[in-house]
């Protein structure tokens, strides 16, 4: 097959450099651009995974590229997904897998008018982000990456063989609703308070508590079948990763670019809006964001 990961952030880098050991059987192809592509074509992409550094090459490292593709990892961040599918153009076809892994809920939304491809959902969990052009850092062991069961025969032995831990969901969407009941109260309130996840644990967990619970709120309105005992274990993950541990988000508005902003703060405001529920947490903060 002929497996591209479009975008090596942190998370599209980690999985696309563990699929490298497929490449004997596989084409493994990286799609990303600028500085970070030079490094990768130069030297191999740089992984420091708790501490041990590993170097990966892909069978192809480029900006683009103009053949069919039958799997594709969509790893940008939400705000440039319909950009990338679109510059792929021919590459995809109607028989191409397309999973994009975003931090929202909605991609699948998104991405639907724009391509004719076989379109699935995903989530994962990993702490990671680009340290340098060509190097990506993973600051815990967390690593699980969950994907919806009807395409379980076909994703379960590559993810096997390349050594990533992956779990197989009949409810996708509710396992990415969880994600999103993370990361949407991690990336709002790091970003709102300037500091990592752990502090934001530590100095602030009423408030992430009381987030969850908005989100949840508006979870539970939009027909997703969560537990509400996700918020404890989102408070319990939370409680283990370092003082200093930054969200995509954060790390993009310090940036001053593109960020997820919309996606994982207005979203809620917007939805809680539509089901006439008070969301004064998320509203605050994003006013102070936006």
């Amino acid at each position: 097959m002929k497996i591209a990961i479009v975008g090596l952030g942190g998370v599209g880098g980690y999985i696309g450099a563990k699929l490298c050991s497929l490449k004997e059987e596989h084409e493994i192809i990286f799609i990303a651009r600028g500085e970070h592509l030079k490094a990768i074509q130069d030297k191999g992409l740089r992984i420091l995974d708790e501490g041990q550094e590993s170097i990966y090459h892909p069978s192809t490292a480029s900006q683009s590229y103009d053949e069919p593709l039958d799997l594709v990892f969509l790893c940008t961040k939400t705000y440039h997904s319909a950009q990338a599918i679109q510059l792929l153009g021919s590459c995809i076809t109607k028989d191409t897998l397309l999973i994009p892994i975003a931090n929202g809920v909605n991609s699948k939304d998104i991405l639907s008018p724009i391509t004719k491809a076989k379109l699935t959902e995903a989530c994962v969990y990993i702490v990671s982000h680009i340290t340098a052009p060509g190097k990506i850092a993973k600051a815990t062991k967390v690593f699980a990456l969950m994907l919806d069961s009807a395409y379980q025969k076909l994703l379960e032995p590559l993810f096997q063989e390349a050594g990533l831990r992956t779990k197989f969901s009949s409810d996708i969407k509710k396992e990415i609703w969880k994600k999103f009941l993370f990361i949407s109260a991690m990336g709002s309130l790091t970003s709102y308070y300037e500091k990592g996840m752990g502090t934001i644990y530590n100095d602030h967990q009423d408030e992430l508590k009381a987030l969850l619970q908005e989100i949840y709120n508006v979870a539970k309105k939009e027909g997703i079948n969560l537990d509400e005992s996700e918020i404890d274990k989102a408070l319990h993950t939370s409680s283990k990763l370092p003082l200093d541990a930054p969200t995509s988000m954060w790390l993009d508005i310090q940036a001053k670019g593109n960020n997820e902003l919309e996606s994982l703060s207005h979203y809620i405001i917007l939805k809680a809006k539509e089901h006439h529920l008070d969301v004064p947490i998320m509203q605050g903060i994003y006013k102070k964001l936006k």
